[in-house]
Parts: C-alpha cells; sequence; structure tokens
C-alpha cells in the first residue's frame, strides 16, 4: 500500500488511501502542527489541532482516547466510554504504549517524534490497534503482546491483520553506544543485520525493519504490512525528531477513527 502526502487548511498529513478504503480512517500529522500535550502547553491550539485532524478525516469522534506512553508493551481494550481518566483533550490510560477498540465513535493516538507508531487494523472483525513502538517498546516487542491481544480479545487472525509501520527515525539516524545495541544483540539474535557498527563507539539500529520482523514472525502476512520510509530525523521539512531539535522538539500524532 502506497502512501501520500494530503494537505488541507495549511497542514500536511501522510495517508494510506488503501487502507482507509479498507475501513479504518487514519491520519499521520506532521511537523505543520505539534500535538503533544507535553510539549505544546497551549491546551486550546491542541484542541484545535485535533479538530483539524478530524475535519481531514471527516469524522466528529465522541471522545480521543490518548495513553501517557511510557515506553512500555502495556496494551489497553477499550469497551465504553467510561474508561480510563478523564483529561482536557479527552481520556488516557496512564502506563500505555498501545490502544485497541471494535468501537467506531472514538479516535485513538499515539504521539511520536522519533518512535515507531504503527497502526493495525483486522479487517475482517474491524478492530484497531494505534502503537507507540519506541527502542523500549520494540525491545519489549509491544506490536506482538498488541497482537496477542487482538487474537485473545477478539478473535483476529493476524493474516487478516493489516499492519503500518509509521515515519520513525531511520536506519542510518538512530546512533546508539553498546549499552543499548548489546541488549538489542541479546534480544534479537538472528537479525544482526538490523544491527550495524558506524566507528568505535556508535552503533546503528534499524527500528522500522526490526519492527517489521516482530510483525512478520507475529502471523502477519508481507502482502499486508507496509511501510512508510521516512526518517523523522533526517526530513527536517516535515517531521518533528527528538533526536534533532532537543529541548524545541514538537510531537506528530496517529490517528485513527474505525470507518462507519
Amino acid at each position: 500500500m502506497e502512501y501520500k502526502i494530503v494537505e488541507k487548511n495549511g497542514y500536511r498529513y501522510i495517508t494510506i488511501p488503501e487502507l482507509t478504503e479498507l475501513g479504518l480512517k487514519h491520519a499521520f500529522t506532521t511537523i505543520d502542527m505539534d500535538i503533544g500535550m507535553s510539549t505544546n502547553k497551549n491546551i486550546e491550539n491542541l484542541k484545535k489541532n485535533v479538530q483539524e485532524v478530524y475535519d481531514f478525516l471527516d469524522v466528529q469522534p465522541k471522545i480521543l482516547y490518548n495513553a501517557y506512553q511510557t515506553h512500555s508493551s502495556n496494551v489497553a481494550i477499550i469497551e465504553n466510554l467510561e474508561q480510563g481518566i478523564e483529561s482536557q483533550l479527552g481520556r488516557y490510560f496512564p502506563d500505555t504504549d498501545g490502544l485497541i477498540t471494535r468501537r467506531d465513535d472514538i479516535a485513538l493516538i499515539t504521539r511520536f517524534a522519533d518512535c515507531v507508531p504503527i497502526l493495525l487494523f483486522d479487517k475482517t472483525n474491524k478492530v484497531m490497534a494505534n502503537i507507540h513502538s519506541g527502542w523500549k517498546g520494540t525491545l519489549k516487542e509491544i506490536t506482538k503482546q498488541a497482537i496477542y491481544v487482538m487474537k485473545r480479545s477478539f478473535n483476529s487472525d493476524p493474516k487478516d491483520i493489516v499492519a503500518v509501520i509509521g515515519p520513525a527515525i531511520g536506519r542510518d539516524d538512530f546512533e546508539v553506544q553498546i549499552d543499548v545495541a548489546s541488549q538489542f544483540k541479546d534480544k534479537f539474535i538472528d537479525w544482526e543485520d538490523t544491527i550495524r557498527k558506524k566507528n568505535e563507539i556508535k552503533y546503528l539500529i534499524d527500528l522500522q525493519e526490526i519492527n517489521k520482523r516482530i510483525l512478520l514472525d507475529s502471523g502477519i502476512q508481507e502482502k499486508n504490512l507496509s511501510i512508510i520510509d521516512l526518517s523523522t530525523y533526517k526530513e527536517k521539512e516535515i517531521f518533528h525528531s527528538f533526536r534533532r531539535d532537543g529541548e524545541k522538539f514538537g510531537l506528530m500524532g496517529l490517528v485513527s477513527v474505525l470507518k462507519l
């Protein structure tokens, strides 16, 4: 499935038209807005940004569900509108990095600025998962956990799940030292090609590729898996990046809503 960069009202979004046709409305926001509560302190501006995304998707959900992301492997299932904790932008789950639901009247959001945002969509049972997989979440294989929950709670068959790995820090940009590199080497023994030595101190890790292989190992079919191969670090004209921008970084959002 091919992605497109689409502009509306002066804001650019990344979306995959084929996925929308299958039944999942979605958008990856860009540097044109800061949608992070920890980075954008103006709540009215945040609400406006969220509404801009809704307008782009042509939806008006009852509630936006957020995860208070802690680089965990914890996922939450949303079954009713009383779950989670109320906030100024909807409701949220503490210590959570993945949200799963089959409700079509709510929106899910994952925030990212170098970490890997991932969408899962069971096109048969109409279940979506919206996941934040940073390097710690990748080590903990949060996507594998999300698929397990979808199988257990919704009878999802991985062969029916469409997966999209969103923009993230690129394979040539994610530099780490031996303390982090050794954890990946120990965890993913057979995937040494995803961990490259750059020099005597630095290593490079391909988070998108590792998440792809985790998804394939979990039963996702390669024909149902897409990667938006854009580096948040390198593509400075379109993405926020924590690694690149330091204290001035903003946050993008992956917003998803099941199609009525």
